[in-house]
């Protein structure tokens, strides 16, 4: 008769596995601060070097952040949300249930330079409104953003609440001019030092720039923002699909050079999400 099976999973997999329960359960909450390699080795029975390699395959895992001179930290569970068929992500995390909270930082009126003037259409040294919003989620920063918006077309917003009311809301509610279309960027980034002390985060950390110009119900451009989001409590999901006519449709103008045939409406990107803020 065969032998009893012997498990060949790795040490070091199995007490990562055990550890991950713990995180699983709550016994090492969100935020918690790991306790020294000694410590671990003691409370898991094992060896330093197998500790290390289990650390290493948590920190892979997405389950632990290590940051030398600080200590090990068990990860917070990045913010997913479905953005399609939303235009904003504060909307889409409200339909999860979640709020964001928002503190401006500065919100003045200064001389718009060269590289905002072009996306604006708007000449350099034109006044602008530049507001400056970081956006929290319980206390924890998740996102910093910075918006202009041509003072000419909405004077005096810089005095309004811009906190507790949302922008996009006081463009259409105070000004008439209702956000409808946007176009966006989006860049891998390294935060800078300032970035890093708002967003309470390691220098250096990495972090997705978001860029965004916006127009108004009769196409004229009235905002352009940056939002630097965490990297390690977010991540940007796309998804795609192929729809194609069956073949011999009567849509010759839809002729595509990569494949048979593709319905007009379907190769035009009706795109009504974002990953930029409103709120």
């Amino acid at each position: 008769m065969p032998g009893p099976t012997v498990s060949r999973e790795p040490l070091h997999s199995i007490i990562a596995s055990r550890a991950e329960r713990r995180i699983r359960s709550g016994e090492w909450a969100a935020g918690t601060r790991l306790p020294p390699e000694r410590e671990l080795c003691e409370l898991l029975d094992v060896s330093r070097t197998t500790l290390r390699q289990a650390l290493a395959e948590l920190e892979h895992r997405g389950l632990i952040s290590r940051h030398q001179g600080r200590g090990t930290f068990v990860t917070r569970p990045r913010l997913d949300a479905a953005v399609t068929g939303h235009f904003t992500i504060s909307a889409a995390l409200q339909a999860r249930g979640v709020s964001l909270e928002t503190r401006v930082i500065s919100a003045a009126v200064m001389p718009v330079p060269r590289s905002t003037a072009d996306d604006l259409a708007m000449r350099p040294g034109d006044p602008v409104v530049h507001v400056e919003r970081l956006r929290s989620i319980e206390g924890e920063p998740l996102m910093l953003e910075s918006t202009d918006l041509p003072s000419a077309l909405f004077p005096g917003l810089e005095a309004l609440d811009l906190e507790h009311r949302s922008l996009y809301t006081v463009l259409a509610d105070d000004y008439g001019r209702m956000v409808q279309t946007a176009t966006e960027s989006l860049e891998p980034v390294i935060v800078t030092t300032r970035e890093s002390s708002l967003l309470e985060v390691p220098r250096h950390a990495p972090a997705l720039l978001i860029r965004r110009v916006s127009s108004d119900q009769s196409g004229t451009l009235v905002e352009l923002s940056n939002l630097v989001l965490r990297g390690d409590r977010s991540r940007f999901l796309l998804e795609r699909r192929i729809r194609q006519a069956w073949p011999g449709a009567p849509t010759p103008d839809a002729r595509t050079k990569d494949g048979p045939y593709e319905p007009v409406d379907a190769a035009r990107d009706r795109i009504a999400a974002s990953l930029l803020v409103d709120a």
